[in-house]
């Protein structure tokens, strides 16, 4: 494939409508959040730069917890713009967790995998004491946060999922190296393969639901419907969802809402099943 057009097959923005509207909301519903609902921001879960999270504590304990890791090609945004379905969570009875993992270059895909590894470990170890009961925990990443939770989950010394729900990820980078994206990336070929969740073991979780929107380029299409036949072969519970309506930065803003269809199956995933309104 031409470098022009395999640029545009991973650039999210070239199908979407709106993705600066999208992002806006991000933030201005991350910061309505942060207003309204107890939170503990910026705590520390590792040494390394960038390893903080924003916390929203569930009321009482044994709570489940929504773990959400951001997208941004491994090299944007940040906690402060991953807030924005804590609002949503926590009237469902979830504690929220925002997680923060630092981005490329100054630090390696490697890097970003350990940390989100380090980030489930710490919630694992730590979760109790914000009303979460550690053994039911569920994570949810778009774009570049699907990808890293993808390859934490796969390895065995971290903290097993109940579920994850995985929005607009990639699961194969042995193109990354051709493209724009690797600018800061800086990955290697080799490295590319290493990375990759097409060729690591399924998801340490008890089941998993994909999901992109409808809006979104043929290259993301293609590699969730990839994945999902990944995951089948292993036996894990797999389902997959191209979600009407939707683009790359749409469909996170109906996590967990209650009012919107893919928010009602997200929920249902999660094991909250809310009628709607």
């Amino acid at each position: 494939m031409p470098s022009d057009r395999l640029d545009l097959e991973y650039s999210p923005s070239s199908a979407a409508r709106e993705p600066e509207r999208s992002l806006r909301l991000y933030r201005e519903r991350g910061d309505t959040a942060r207003r309204r609902l107890r939170a503990e921001e910026s705590v520390p879960y590792g040494d390394r730069p960038g390893e903080t999270c924003h916390v929203f504590p569930a009321d009482g304990s044994g709570n489940p917890a929504l773990v959400f890791v951001h997208g941004g090609h491994w090299q944007e945004s940040g906690i402060d713009d991953a807030c924005f379905a804590a609002e949503n969570a926590v009237s469902q009875g979830f504690a929220y967790v925002a997680v923060g993992y630092g981005l490329a270059p100054e630090r390696t895909l490697p890097d970003m995998i350990l940390s989100v590894r380090r980030a489930l470990t710490w919630i694992a170890d730590r979760g109790r004491s914000y009303g979460v009961d550690p053994g039911r925990v569920h994570v949810a990443g778009s774009s570049a946060g699907a990808h890293l939770l993808a390859c934490a989950l796969a390895d065995p010394a971290t903290p097993r999922a109940r579920s994850a729900l995985l929005m607009s990820g990639l699961y194969d980078l042995t193109e990354i190296p051709d493209t724009y994206v690797n600018d800061a990336l800086g990955l290697t070929r080799a490295t590319a393969e290493e990375c990759s969740p097409l060729r690591m073991p399924a998801p340490r979780c008890d089941s998993v639901l994909l999901a992109a929107g409808r809006h979104e380029t043929r290259t993301y299409l293609r590699q969730q419907s990839a994945y999902e036949a990944h995951l089948a072969s292993s036996a894990l519970p797999v389902a997959s969802h191209v979600v009407p309506d939707r683009d790359h930065f749409d469909l996170p803003l109906d996590l967990a809402d209650p009012a919107t269809g893919f928010g009602r199956l997200s929920l249902d995933h999660l094991g909250r099943v809310t009628s709607p309104s």
